[in-house]
């Protein structure tokens, strides 16, 4: 028997079917919001805890820590005896002095330099093993100093970077060894003037080989290569360490004073940049707080001036200082008087009667003065008050035309190193000896004497061709103290660059001290964007620095002693010129990425 069908039924079931959809539905939104409004929370937290993170990462004092570990393990790394770098002679005083390495590397065998014991080659196997250690410590070195220049400037102020600038200074102080041994000439010329009473600008250290600082020396066979402002200056520091101490301590006390007086002078330098950039911000009508302190960090910490200052002590610090001092006393005042430029006239010279290549910077001077009225008069005593300092200075020590010997006996004048030049030369060499041709001496062969000939005048060429356009272009004349800087920067990069065959690290000292002030005013907001894409014209010369640190990784024996199988006689020490092409990649880049829109000249 058949029902009967009820739609009505049918149409309760669906509605009531419909209402539970929806109520889920409902429910299901509701739970997904209430997810959504907890994973945003939860979202928040975190990322308010990240910025928390990362905020006390870019703490001031938390950063410099950083820098100071860097440097402690620079002490810590340098005394290996693969590494092959010469006692500084302080554990004469201390054998406290070796406890960062006995820390980190426990077990590790140092430089025997250290303990009396001769100066013999390292193991080869162990060279090799350890000289990466020192280039991954000059990455490191650059890495936290990249972090400071970018993050620090809106966080610190100028007491900040005197007082940390002086702490990392004075752990580079307490170093056991140093990468070059000119400290010890410095202080064998500063002992023939005090002890044995001879001119040290004509007197080789053979003639004196009992005293205690000989054993110590690399160039045994110089006169003193520094004026005679560098004689008054280590002069009483040697008389006032004979008060005290005789003996090893005496040379052990005066490397101490000798880096101590050049930490003074980077210190009194980066207050010198600090001041002067405020000047030049002023006299371009734009003032840039942050961009100040940006500059005043880049110089005060940049590894490499400390490394020279407070390690090997290079006076170069000390050559820098009077030039800052003489461009101080060109900004001072918005008018030039004959005060001002004599002043700095002065300064300039005593620079020169210290390091005689300071002369290049002085026709920047006569530039300048060549803009204003009078100006043959001004150009005229100028020229008379630096070339009469200079020769009053000198004639003490003229000792009846011995003093010019020097010329002929400087390595400057005729050898090539740490440039490209020098690679250039080995590598030619290398390349004769495969076509079976004679081997050639590693010193005064026909293509280094080439290749020095071609530095010196492409160099010539540069100089004369920058002199020149300041001279006669009004475009490119020097009509401030600002385009000085820029004329300066520019003049000592090309030296540094062509101009000397003979380098070592400590001669790009004053280009840096003088990008520091170009820097400082220059309007371009430089270093903003990430790496590698904010590669900017500073971060190329933050690589300079870099890559003139590297050049001590080429001064160990494992690179020195073993030679490339392809290359016959070509050792990997040799490849050392190529740093340069770091620097010079970096500023073809930068010039590539603004082709656009270019940014403010150096030198215009």
């Amino acid at each position: 028997m058949l029902l009967p069908f009820h739609y009505g039924n049918i149409a309760e079931n669906k509605t009531s079917e419909a209402l539970k959809t929806k109520t889920q539905q409902e429910q299901s939104s509701t739970q997904e919001a209430r997810a959504g409004r907890l994973d945003r929370g939860r979202n928040s937290i975190f990322q308010s805890r990240v910025a928390r993170v990362f905020s006390l990462c870019q703490h001031p004092w938390l950063i410099f820590l950083v820098m100071a570990c860097l440097f402690v393990l620079t002490d810590a790394i340098l005394p290996l005896q693969g590494l092959w770098f010469h006692t500084a002679m302080l554990t004469q005083l201390s054998q406290w002095i070796l406890l960062p390495s006995h820390l980190v590397f426990p077990g590790w065998t140092l430089s025997p330099t250290l303990f009396n014991a001769g100066d013999a080659a390292p193991p080869l196997t162990m060279s090799w093993q350890e000289t990466p250690i020192l280039l991954v410590l000059f990455l490191l070195l650059l890495s936290g100093y990249l972090l400071a220049v970018r993050t620090l400037p809106s966080r610190v102020t100028r007491r900040y970077i005197i007082l940390s600038t002086l702490l990392l200074g004075l752990i580079y102080v307490l170093a056991p060894v140093v990468t070059s041994q000119d400290i010890f000439s410095y202080i064998i010329y500063a002992r023939m003037e005090v002890i044995y009473h001879l001119n040290a600008l004509t007197t080789i250290p053979q003639q004196i080989q009992h005293d205690p600082v000989y054993q110590h020396l690399y160039w045994k066979d110089q006169p003193s290569a520094y004026g005679p402002i560098w004689i008054f200056i280590t002069y009483p520091l040697q008389w006032l360490t004979n008060l005290f101490s005789s003996g090893m301590t005496n040379i052990a006390l005066m490397v101490l004073a000798l880096r101590l007086l050049s930490l003074a002078a980077h210190i009194w330098s980066v207050l010198l940049v600090w001041s002067i950039a405020g000047h030049l911000q002023r006299m371009n009508g734009n003032t840039s707080p942050r961009m100040r302190l940006q500059a005043t960090l880049a110089f005060a910490w940049n590894p490499l001036l400390l490394f020279e200052a407070c390690i090997n002590a290079h006076n170069d610090s000390i050559v820098l200082l009077f030039v800052l001092i003489a461009i101080l006393l060109l900004v001072r005042k918005t008018v030039l008087t004959p005060f001002t430029y004599l002043s700095a006239t002065i300064m300039l010279a005593l620079a020169t009667s210290l390091k005689i290549n300071i002369v290049l910077l002085l026709p920047g001077l006569l530039f300048l003065l060549w803009t204003r009225r009078r100006r043959l008069p001004a150009i005229a005593a100028v020229l008379a008050i630096y070339a009469g300092i200079i020769v009053i200075l000198y004639a003490p020590f003229w000792q009846q035309g011995h003093l010019l010997a020097i010329l002929h006996i400087n390595p400057a004048t005729y050898r090539n190193i740490n440039t490209l030049p020098d690679f250039l030369t080995h590598f030619s060499n290398s390349l004769l000896r495969l076509l079976g041709l004679p081997i050639q001496p590693d010193i005064g062969s026909p293509a280094e004497n080439i290749f020095h000939t071609l530095s010196f005048i492409l160099f010539a060429a540069g100089y004369g061709w920058l002199c020149w356009r300041a001279l006669r272009h009004s475009r490119h004349s020097i009509h401030t103290p600002l385009h000085l800087m820029r004329w300066m920067t520019l003049v000592w990069f090309l030296y540094c660059l062509v101009g000397a065959p003979w380098f070592w690290p400590w001669y790009s000292v004053t280009f840096f001290g003088l990008f520091a002030l170009v820097s400082a005013t220059d309007l371009e907001q430089w270093q903003k964007s990430s790496l590698p894409g904010g590669l900017r014209l500073p971060l190329a010369a933050h690589i300079l620095a870099f890559s003139m640190l590297c050049l001590y990784c080429f001064t160990t024996f494992a690179l020195y002693e073993t030679t490339i199988p392809w290359l016959p006689g070509f050792r990997w020490s040799f490849l050392r010129g190529l740093v340069w092409c770091l620097p010079l990649l970096a500023i073809l880049f930068h010039q590539h990425k603004t082709a656009e829109n270019p940014p403010i000249e150096l030198y215009h």
